[in-house]
């Protein structure tokens, strides 16, 4: 997927045990304001957001209404706190183009390169039965998912989502194991057989994502 593409996703989920984080998660928050609305001058009425399902999306913008990107259409991405605009090619290169360095936060380029936090979401409510109380401690799904999108390492993702310590043990066996192509862990989870290869798939798509230990 393009990195436009990764850009629409919905990326604003936040739990209320994770409200404590939300400074932490601005940015996210305030490029789904900024681009995903706006990037081609599209005008939207921002309080529609609080009639969305998920309760968790919070908007950081000045007014209620967004009457454009003022960028051009070669260099759409605007950056944080200033006017400045920059091409997409130059966001997540490794190289700060804003005077914030808003275009390699480090959230903002994870999220990037990984499924969709609506297709993380989806992936945890279809195996919540095993994967929520054995991964991650019994966490909400919409949290997990936020978590997964953004963390660069399991670290990371065990304080933003509350791990115990046996359970990142659980999860970082059990990334081992799908990079290896050995169910009988997850199976001893209790994930059963026939979602093997969906866990397989999304699991890989976040350890291609850059999710390590």
């Amino acid at each position: 997927m393009d990195f436009m593409g990764s850009i629409f996703r919905p990326i604003g989920y936040l739990s209320a045990k994770s409200m404590r984080l939300a400074g932490k998660h601005e940015s996210l928050v305030i490029l789904l304001s900024l681009l995903c609305a706006c990037t081609y001058g599209l005008q939207v009425d921002f309080s529609q957001l609080k009639q969305l399902r998920r309760p968790y999306i919070i908007d950081k913008r000045d007014g209620t209404t967004c009457t454009g990107n003022p960028c051009p259409p070669w260099k759409p991405f605007l950056c944080k706190t200033s006017s400045v605009c920059i091409a997409l090619e130059y966001v997540c290169d490794d190289n700060p183009d804003c005077p914030d360095q808003f275009d390699e936060d480090k959230e903002l380029c994870s999220a990037r390169n990984r499924p969709a936090v609506e297709q993380i979401f989806e992936f945890l409510q279809r195996n919540r039965d095993w994967i929520i109380p054995k991964l991650f401690s019994g966490a909400d799904p919409e949290m997990v998912a936020h978590g997964l999108s953004v963390a660069t390492n399991f670290q990371e993702l065990a304080v933003m989502v509350g791990i115990s310590p046996k359970d990142r043990k659980n999860l970082e066996d059990v990334f081992t194991a799908v990079a290896e192509g050995d169910e009988r862990p997850l199976l001893r989870l209790g994930m059963p057989r026939s979602n093997w290869y969906d866990v397989q798939f999304m699991l890989n798509k976040l350890i291609e994502g850059g999710l390590s230990s």
